[in-house]
């Protein structure tokens, strides 16, 4: 069994610096504010939401290949509230969601998957931006693929997708990994 986890903020989502910085909101980050919603409303990544999309269609019925969204939060009084934003965006922009594939966190992403599923494998395939995900991941035995999404960069320690490749490029890397 292969398990695609695709990270939201800035993988499947625009990443948006705004959200966590104080420059807005009297000092207070967006992201701290309650009943602000910011994760509900925030932008697709379109050609990787596409590729997703196709992806996630694809292997929906596949007993061999599984296709998941990994979000985290941080802990805190809006942990239900970004919980559930992140979760009725994915309703919006995922064609035929089902909420069995929404996985948010508050711990570490290869520890959420350790503690409460299973052992990481090289079956287990992180899609983050973020380079502590992915080592992190990859140290406890799972295999990492790099978001590049225009603000970070590539990564020779990792097979790489561009959030401006074309979708069909992107879905074919994804199997290459996959091994499909």
């Amino acid at each position: 069994m292969k398990n695609l986890w695709f990270d939201m903020d800035g993988v499947m989502t625009v990443y948006d610096i705004t959200l966590y910085t104080t420059e807005k909101a009297g000092g207070t980050p967006p992201f701290l504010v309650p009943r602000s919603h910011v994760f509900a409303t925030l932008a697709e990544n379109p050609n990787l939401m596409k590729a997703f999309n196709e992806l996630y269609q694809e292997y929906r019925d596949d007993p061999e290949v599984s296709v998941n969204v990994l979000t985290s939060i941080p802990v805190g009084l809006l942990q239900a509230e970004h919980t559930l934003d992140k979760f009725e965006w994915c309703k919006k922009h995922i064609e035929n969601f089902s909420p069995e594939d929404f996985y948010c966190v508050s711990v570490p992403k290869h520890d959420a998957v350790i503690d409460f599923l299973w052992p990481l494998t090289k079956n287990d395939i992180l899609v983050d931006d973020y380079p502590k995900n992915l080592t992190n991941w990859v140290r406890r035995g799972g295999t990492a693929v790099k978001c590049v999404n225009g603000i970070n960069s590539y990564n020779d320690l990792y097979t790489c997708i561009d959030t401006r490749w074309d979708p069909e490029e992107i879905v074919k890397t994804i199997k290459e990994v996959i091994g499909q």
